[in-house]
């Protein structure tokens, strides 16, 4: 059987090559928040086990990978993962999943926007310039609405170049470490001193979260010049180099924290107290700069996205037809014009009364809460579009149960022990707003397919 190739439709241009897609699904995951804030999170839970809990999140989020990777290779669009799993589950299907997207793409957005606003405006506040909060979630927002709009080819490789920027500025951290402490072995953490089985619980849900956006490249299904061969390779890819730094920032990071006795779970901020004990307090300003610029470049990455989901559902009838029309250089600027106006008055509004972390940790937890349901959709659709095409084997099952698993259990962390107001009110908000949307969908394309 020669299976389908792309459902590429309206006339996008094909203009992103493997270092776009690469750029998008990296600023996705925003790789620098994890050393700068779960790592210290994580440690909290699991002490010495830290990067035990990162290497085993790894391999369980190359799981989902792995289920994604034959759908991909089969089928692309702007849709990303509703693309994959209509090929599954139906229309019905590929519609909810495209909603639970366009949720999670708009909050990831408002949140890493809010988080890279803390950054920056804490470190303008040390140089003795302070500016309303809502200046710079507009300053930033802005700029961000611009790479948003620029032409996709270049926004992700600029995307792609912020962030490895902002790798390497952790980099030099860990190796400030490893060279001051004259350290390569830390026998508290190979023996796994402190870890309990309660705190792996917890870790592991952190670090398996701390991968979330790593699909974010299959939104450009309709603009990669080579969509079956990259974004395959990428889906893999982004999860192993995520891995890898997370479990060698994990490391570096514990070493440091075990030999100065910092105390993790009071501070406010571990790796400013670490980079003080290493008598490079400037080393703690550096990795905030990296912190900003990685978030920065995952606002802007999520918007890009939620942008192409929108335009996928204008396409199918799913919401006003006008938002899949096209601009200069081909590109869905309606769609993008929708996503940003969305995410900034979103982003506007909650800076009137809410921190930049806590809109952080709100609008993270309820994207990361959507994610997981998607690639749990995604999991399911895998070993039945591949058992319609006479290609399923039990390698296939094996691979979807296993994700399945990892993903409950993350869906279930998630939502109990029930978390404290209002995140315990957060998944519910999510549901119903899936449900107006979905509802809404579904009754427009009724009354248009009679029309």
């Amino acid at each position: 059987m020669k299976l389908q190739t792309t459902t590429k439709k309206a006339g996008l241009r094909r203009s992103v090559g493997f270092l776009g897609v690469l750029g998008q699904s990296v600023a996705g995951v925003a790789p620098t928040t994890t050393p700068t804030i779960n790592v210290a999170l994580v440690f909290a839970a699991a002490g010495s086990g830290t990067w035990l809990a990162f290497l085993v999140a790894t391999l369980a989020i190359l799981l989902v990978a792995l289920n994604l990777a034959p759908l991909a290779r089969t089928f692309a669009g702007a849709g990303s993962l509703s693309e994959f799993v209509g090929h599954g589950l139906g229309p019905v299907g590929r519609l909810i999943t495209a909603w639970i997207l366009l949720l999670v793409y708009l909050a990831l957005s408002v949140a890493t926007l809010a988080g890279c606003t803390a950054y920056v405006s804490t470190l303008f506040e040390a140089a003795r310039i302070s500016l309303p909060l809502i200046f710079w979630v507009a300053l930033v927002g802005g700029v961000a609405v611009l790479f948003a709009l620029r032409d996709i080819r270049l926004s992700t490789v600029l995307m792609l170049a912020l962030e490895i920027i902002s790798i390497l500025l952790v980099v030099v951290l860990g190796i400030t470490i490893l060279v001051r402490l004259g350290v390569a072995v830390d026998l508290a953490q190979l023996r796994l001193t402190g870890l309990r089985g309660s705190g792996m619980s917890s870790a592991l849900l952190i670090g398996v979260l701390s991968f979330v956006g790593f699909e974010a490249a299959a939104t450009l299904g309709d603009e990669a010049e080579q969509p079956l061969r990259d974004i395959p390779r990428v889906l893999i890819l982004t999860p192993v180099l995520a891995g890898v730094f997370f479990v060698f920032s994990a490391y570096v990071i514990v070493l440091g924290f075990n030999h100065y006795g910092i105390a993790v779970a009071t501070s406010d901020a571990p790796l400013d107290d670490l980079a003080r004990a290493l008598d490079r307090p400037g080393l703690g300003a550096v990795v905030s700069i990296g912190t900003a610029i990685s978030l920065f470049a995952c606002a802007t990455a999520t918007m890009v996205a939620s942008s192409r989901i929108a335009f996928a559902l204008a396409q199918q009838n799913a919401i006003p037809a006008a938002l899949a029309r096209l601009g200069r250089r081909s590109a869905p600027t309606r769609a993008v014009g929708l996503s940003a106006f969305l995410i900034m008055a979103t982003a506007l509004a909650l800076a009137t009364f809410a921190k930049p972390l806590d809109i952080y940790d709100w609008l993270g937890t309820f994207g990361t809460f959507g994610c997981v349901i998607a690639y749990g959709l995604a999991c399911v659709s895998t070993p039945i579009f591949l058992r319609r095409a006479g290609q399923l084997r039990v390698g296939h099952v094996v691979l979807s149960a296993a994700a399945l698993i990892v993903l409950g259990y993350v869906l279930l962390g998630s939502v109990y022990p029930i978390p404290a107001a209002p995140l315990n009110v957060l998944p519910l908000v999510f549901v119903g707003l899936l449900a107006t949307g979905t509802l809404y969908s579904l009754r427009r394309q009724t009354v248009i397919s009679r029309a």
